[in-house]
């Protein structure tokens, strides 16, 4: 498996965020964000971070894994088909779900920190965490403004656990950079 950030929020796009953010105030823009303001408005979730654009590219990943991340309708996915008559690989009526896939997986910073909080949760597979912490790990890395919030939803909601079957998770560590 390789995973790789391709694309994360330049200086530009956080003006834009805070251009949209004090247009709703009336207000225009006179500085740039600073650290301190980019994490507010992310921790807040206000939405005006869903103009903030991440891709990554996902290699290798087994198929059932790529079904997990799927599922997040405000992420936008491009799996490499499967299908037998765009591929000689293998045949995908006899594949293990496990064959494979490559893709593309694009999202807002709101999305980003949603797919964070249940993605990393001890409820999903070991598999899916494992590409979910390695995508937040990277993030983080270039934009340190995420910083605590990247994190399963028990700390994200300072540790009550909102999953229907908790894991009894007693300590929460959290995810850094």
């Amino acid at each position: 498996m390789k995973i790789a950030l391709i694309d994360y929020p330049t200086d530009n796009d956080w003006a834009g965020v805070k251009q949209r953010a004090l247009v709703t105030v009336g207000l225009k823009a006179k500085t740039p964000p600073d650290l301190n303001w980019k994490h507010a408005i992310l921790a807040a979730r206000h939405s005006p971070i869903r103009y903030l654009r991440f891709s990554f590219l996902l290699e290798d990943i087994p198929s059932w894994v790529s079904v997990h991340l799927c599922r997040h309708i405000h992420a936008q996915p491009y799996v490499r088909s499967q299908r037998n008559d765009r591929q000689e690989a293998y045949d995908r009526n006899k594949a293990p779900q496990d064959s494979p896939v490559t893709m593309i997986w694009d999202m807002n910073a709101e999305e980003l920190m949603t797919i964070a909080n249940k993605r990393l949760c001890n409820q999903a597979s070991a598999e899916t965490r494992k590409v979910v912490f390695e995508m937040c790990s990277q993030v983080l890395e270039r934009c340190p403004e995420f910083e605590g919030l990247l994190v399963p939803m028990c700390q994200y909601s300072g540790g009550i656990c909102h999953e229907m079957k908790p894991c009894g998770k007693k300590d929460i560590k959290m995810l850094e950079g």
